[in-house]
């Protein structure tokens, strides 16, 4: 038995008594019954291989979210030919990580992706690797938002829609992503609720999408952004009437003092409007009797 078994036989996890902590760094993660095996950050058991030398050339540890809880660490090393067929387990402080994704560039440098929970963990990968954490802060936009309908009212039959605007209304530029939730049957940037007659209305559609392309819009204080939606797409309107609908977009904001497409902030902007559906037959009679309908 080498040593790296007998240094690591009684390892089951974290804590735990007579538990052996593993040194700090890279393991290749092991099959087999007879490897060592460490608890990891979320829950799961990893069996663990070799100890490997890594070459760091650059190193990032991003936040994933606005609560700065979950962070993504993205580590640049030599190419690496083996990353198709083995992947990684990076031990910190006696914390476990699983190797996430892996990528490479030409035949120069390599990537390794990792989860990161928490703020207490990712402070100690940051001392481990000598890299900033990068939080995500409010970066304190002000914008004037409504949801107008295209027509001043709608019959049934017809394609329900409305314009969305957003106004910079702020001191200083705001840069956001535009679409990214398109390649679906609907556009699932937008959310919608529906009300008739105080009864909420049934979701037609579904949010399921496979991303789609996104473009970078940078509003300059005092620009408009508009676009248009078919609110027939998640829902049917059949009785006439009034309708009050509450839209939602969601915004993905990132730095617009710089071409960057790194999401520094998440968020919704929102308003409500009311949709009018008039009844063709009341239409008629009001034209038979002179009146503008």
């Amino acid at each position: 038995m080498n040593s790296f078994l007998c240094a690591l036989l009684l390892l089951v996890g974290p804590g735990a008594p007579g538990a052996v902590v593993p040194e700090d760094g890279f393991y290749l993660r092991g099959q087999g019954k007879s490897l060592p095996k460490i608890q990891s950050q979320d829950g799961r058991t990893v069996s663990l291989g070799p100890r490997r030398e890594l070459k760091l050339r650059g190193s990032s540890l991003v936040s994933q979210d606005n609560a700065n809880t979950r962070f993504h660490l993205n580590l640049t090393i030599p190419h690496d030919e083996t990353l198709g067929s083995s992947t990684y387990v990076l031990v910190v402080d006696g914390t476990a990580y699983r190797q996430t994704g892996s990528g490479s560039s030409g035949k120069e440098t390599s990537s390794l992706s990792f989860y990161v929970s928490n703020n207490k963990n990712a402070k100690q990968v940051s001392i481990h690797f000598n890299t900033p954490v990068v939080y995500r802060r409010h970066p304190g936009h002000h914008l004037r938002v409504s949801f107008t309908p295209t027509r001043p009212h709608f019959q049934p039959g017809d394609d329900v829609t409305a314009t969305l605007r957003i106004t910079n209304v702020g001191k200083h530029p705001v840069a956001f992503m535009q679409g990214g939730r398109n390649r679906a049957a609907r556009d699932n940037q937008y959310t919608f609720t529906a009300y008739h007659a105080g009864k909420q209305i049934e979701d037609i559609g579904t949010t399921f999408h496979f991303g789609g392309i996104a473009t970078r819009r940078v509003l300059k204080p005092g620009d408009t952004f508009e676009n248009t939606i078919s609110l027939s797409k998640w829902f049917e309107f059949h009785k006439a009437g009034m309708y009050q609908v509450h839209g939602s977009y969601f915004m993905e904001f990132s730095d617009p003092q710089r071409n960057s497409w790194r999401t520094i902030w998440e968020d919704y902007v929102s308003a409500d409007f009311m949709v009018n559906l008039q009844d063709p037959n009341q239409v008629k009679k009001k034209a038979g009797a002179g009146e503008v309908p």
